[in-house]
């Protein structure tokens, strides 16, 4: 299992997903080694720790957070053998280096949709994780989990970014499936959040899959977003 998950690592190489460095076996030689992998050090933590801080972040680094985040999503999605999934996206499953970069974590977690199609099928009751679950998939846990659900996942981080709230505070499992999946409920943005951008979190968070948009197009969205905003 270890060899598979550092394995997984090595082949993803991005300034937007956490490198690994190399690994270390301590213990080799006895009946219980402890295998460690040396990730690269991300000063300001997860991008959920960076949300709830009182640091400033304006519009301007919002946008490039969110196309810093796309950009590890894309590559992940891009892999040239079996289609990858991360099937685990939030906001603190992305790190957050000294100078506002972010990076997709937890790429160990990474797994083909055939493979994670088995997986779904037993039911998470967790709330914070059903927090990122796509309408589908909160209404049958049979749904295939793809691209399609990742991508509503990433919306759901990308409306993190803008609000710095966390999803769906207070709702139980039984209001997520009521509000998001019958309602097909959006939880608003700021008044304030520009416009393209805005836009580009919402067509994540279709209720269609169809209509949602890939990692791909949304990095080409997100720079034109962020080049509007520095031109300001």
């Amino acid at each position: 299992l270890f060899e598979k998950e550092v394995d997984t690592m090595k082949r993803f190489e991005s300034p937007n997903i956490l490198r690994m460095f190399g690994i270390c076996i301590l213990d080799e030689n006895t009946p219980k080694p402890q295998y460690l992998i040396i990730m690269e050090y991300c000063e300001k933590g997860s991008l959920r720790a960076v949300l709830d801080s009182p640091c400033e972040l304006s519009w301007i680094r919002k946008a490039c957070m969110c196309l810093d985040a796309a950009q590890g999503l894309y590559r992940l999605h891009l892999t040239e053998e079996k289609s990858k999934v991360h099937g685990s996206i939030s906001s603190s499953k992305f790190l957050v280096d000294e100078n506002f970069r972010v990076k997709l974590g937890g790429l160990e977690l990474a797994k083909t949709e055939t493979s994670l199609r088995r997986m779904t099928k037993k039911k998470d009751n967790n709330v914070m994780s059903l927090c990122y679950s796509s309408p589908q998939l909160l209404n049958d846990i049979n749904h295939t989990y793809n691209k399609e659900c990742e991508v509503y996942s990433f919306g759901i981080v990308l409306w993190e970014i803008a609000t710095r709230k966390k999803p769906f505070e207070g709702y139980t499992s039984d209001d997520l499936h009521n509000k998001v999946f019958k309602e097909k409920y959006q939880e608003p943005l700021p008044p304030d959040c520009p416009e393209a951008l805005g836009q580009l979190i919402d067509n994540c968070r279709e209720f269609d899959e169809a209509q949602r948009l890939s990692a791909g197009v949304l990095v080409d969205k997100l720079c034109s977003v962020v080049v509007q905003l520095e031109q300001r």
